[in-house]
């Protein structure tokens, strides 16, 4: 099965088009957030699909995304296709950073959580960085979020004299 390759920054798509017709290959780049977020999902779903008739212990899947509509897509398959926590066939990841609103939540509910750090020369990096910026335009409204959920758990653990709460991990992710 072919995977588009998920472009979604402007620039990026315009140099891989005009590579594709400069090469006469087929263009490879969604045309919009949407587009990019229906591809991944089909192909999240096919993926998904196949697991229940392959060995659960020779898969991994990682799901990479920082859109909690693809994370909460990816809980309901893996429970239509009864696919636990536990099981430890699909992950997600998220770079460092960004959402932890839904990293640890995910962590805490028995799901194989991870965050990433991207590591190289300064040159390397940066421009990956800005691209995730750009990306993930919406970030500046998800830190919003994020910062609004933390001074929610502070007041609460004031409030309720569980300073050093350790969550038990009965979470409900995202």
């Amino acid at each position: 099965m072919w995977l588009p390759l998920f472009i979604t920054t402007t620039i990026a798509a315009k140099k891989e088009r005009a590579r594709a017709a400069a090469m006469g290959y087929e263009d490879p780049t969604c045309e919009s957030v949407e587009a990019t977020t229906a591809s991944f999902h089909k192909c999240l779903k096919e993926i998904l699909s196949r697991v229940k008739n392959e060995q659960k212990d020779r898969l991994g899947i990682m799901v990479a995304s920082h859109n909690e509509d693809t994370v909460r897509y990816a809980i309901q398959l893996m429970k239509e296709h009864d696919i636990k926590p536990g099981d430890k066939v699909v992950c997600f990841g998220q770079l460092l950073g960004m959402c932890d609103h839904i990293t640890f939540p995910l962590g805490q509910a028995g799901y194989s959580a991870y965050k990433y750090v991207p590591y190289g020369p300064v040159v390397e990096v940066l421009p990956y960085l800005s691209r995730r910026a750009n990306e993930n335009r919406g970030f500046l409204a998800k830190i919003k979020k994020e910062k609004g959920l933390l001074l929610k758990e502070i007041a609460r653990r004031i409030f309720s004299g569980q300073i050093f709460y350790k969550p038990v991990g009965n979470y409900t992710p995202v």
